[in-house]
């Protein structure tokens, strides 16, 4: 079974949020297409959600900015949620076990910030037994050539389409 991984597409990355991507609605458009995609395939769709401590820049626990941006939440509501405080979706979560539960065996990846969260989970350790895809389409990072930079980085461990 192969997994989709939505990572961090929360309000702080969008227009009035406090870090507000470049692309960013782009990706979010392109993330809900592989979301319906995934599903119609029966694949894993999973979603990760970042908060951090009081008074942290972005995604602070309670803020409405660390909420899943609403389009994400309504196509998510009933997919297993991770919650992680780290860069790595995999630190000090329980996504290696879910994939571990439903028998995964290829995951793709999708989400924000490319040169960030993306990319460290791409690189973690829990992550080398899987085949990864990274879907630049729907990334997003502080502009799009640091995006970039980042996807042909990770083209040297992983497909990136």
């Amino acid at each position: 079974m192969k997994a989709l991984v939505v990572i961090d597409i929360q309000n702080d990355y969008f227009a009035g949020g406090r870090f507000p991507l470049e692309g960013a609605e782009e990706a979010l458009q392109n993330a809900l297409v592989l979301i319906e995609t995934a599903r119609s395939n029966n694949d894993l769709v999973v979603v990760v959600k970042h908060l951090a401590p009081a008074g942290a820049p972005f995604f602070e626990t309670g803020s409405s900015g660390a909420n899943l941006h609403p389009s994400i939440q309504s196509a998510m509501k009933d997919a297993p949620q991770v919650i992680k405080h780290e860069a790595d979706s995999f630190l000090h979560t329980n996504l290696a076990e879910l994939l571990r539960q439903h028998k995964v065996d290829a995951v793709d990846l999708v989400g924000m910030m490319t040169q960030h969260c993306v990319t460290h989970t791409a690189l973690s350790p829990e992550a080398a037994g899987y085949p990864m895809t990274i879907h630049a389409n729907a990334c997003a990072a502080p502009t799009r050539a640091l995006s970039a930079l980042a996807l042909s980085g990770l083209k040297a461990r992983h497909s990136v389409v």
